[in-house]
């Protein structure tokens, strides 16, 4: 039932406006007013749909209810209903937003103007709908993205915090031991504890370095993604914990924006690092291609797997998917008790900027 608020004061042109619309079997309820003390109070109690206003009234016009109309409810459309403005008139009156003009001596036109006034106010509601809903997902990904980039963060603080207390930091503590035992002169073998402690102090060395190749990302500007990627897997491959297969197409490297590098560098890391961890994995293959839209990654290990609809998404998870999203991307994984886990990711193209 369509709700029509209509400023009329002839009752000729109110019963003809009547009869139209119930010969076009056109559901309404309506309230009628005359003066813009009425207007203003049917637009607050009444809530119309529409709006259909003669031009001239004793009182008032339609250009006042029309104002008043776009302040308190400019989403309600407006049809001026009139035989005295002119082709002219009602043109500009359109092109400063009145929704449309009908002359008394067509009034067979109202009800399709009613008709489509009415669809294009629903699409406009819709479209503001669709983009507000947008702009709260848009905020609520955000927060999730702030969220997961924070708990990266705090894991690989956490994760830098224990290097240094169990390896580094007691491996510093031996080396202050030996140097206090000579200096107190408790030990007659200076010789042997100085090249023990020298032989600690490159260890300590060696720690560090492996930490900082961790958390200092490749130059792919020099050196590429592949090769960057070729040496992240020689350092697994060094203490074997499955055997690795690499498998790449050769990438337009110098072409891709180098954050989408570092992205693709990150997860293959976090990937590696959550199946050394988790997997209990023997074989894990890795294929890195491109078409001329996409890059596509996908990492495929055989070890223990999990449901991914049961399991809830830890840190790690979290952090890759915050890193595809920001580039527009896809992530998916694939994973059943017992069937390894196949990690899909798709990112569309970005070209460098010279």
């Amino acid at each position: 039932m369509v709700k029509i608020l209509i400023v009329e004061d002839d009752p000729v042109d109110i019963d003809l406006l009547r009869y139209e619309l119930r010969k076009n079997e056109f559901e309404y309820e309506h309230t009628l007013v005359q003066s813009k003390a009425e207007y203003e109070a049917a637009l607050t109690n009444f809530k119309p749909d529409i709006i259909l206003s003669d031009y001239n009234l004793p009182s008032f016009d339609a250009q006042k209810a029309f104002w008043i109309k776009q302040r308190l409810h400019p989403d309600i459309p407006f049809i001026i209903v009139s035989g005295a403005i002119g082709e002219e008139n009602a043109v500009e009156l359109i092109k400063n937003g009145v929704t449309d003009y009908v002359p008394k001596d067509k009034l067979f036109t109202i009800v399709p103007k009613i008709n489509r006034a009415l669809q294009e106010s629903r699409d406009r509601r819709e479209k503001l709908e669709i983009k507000r809903r947008m702009v709260k997902e848009r905020a609520r990904y955000q927060q999730m993205l702030g969220k997961a980039t924070v708990q990266g963060q705090e894991k690989e603080r956490a994760e830098i915090g224990k290097e240094l207390h169990d390896n580094i930091n007691q491996i510093l503590s031996v080396i202050r031991m030996y140097v206090s035992m000579q200096l107190e002169g408790e030990d007659d073998g200076s010789p042997a504890l100085l090249q023990q402690s020298l032989c600690l102090i490159d260890s300590c060395i060696s720690e560090i370095r492996k930490i900082s190749q961790v958390l200092i990302p490749p130059s792919f500007k020099e050196d590429g993604l592949i090769a960057a990627l070729d040496t992240l897997i020689e350092r697994i491959r060094i203490v074997k914990p499955f055997t690795i297969n690499f498998k790449y197409q050769e990438l337009g490297e110098k072409e891709i924006e180098e954050n989408q590098q570092l992205t693709l560098y990150r997860i293959v890391q976090e990937q590696l690092n959550n199946i050394i961890k988790h997997a209990g994995a023997t074989k894990v293959d890795i294929e890195l291609n491109e078409t001329d839209e996409r890059i596509y990654l996908q990492i495929t290990d055989d070890g223990h797997g999990f449901d991914p609809h049961t399991k809830s998404a830890g840190v790690g998870i979290n952090n890759m998917l915050s890193r595809v999203r920001l580039h527009d991307g896809d992530l998916r994984i694939i994973s059943g008790h017992g069937d390894g886990c196949t990690l899909k990711v798709s990112l569309p193209k970005v070209h460098q900027t010279v």
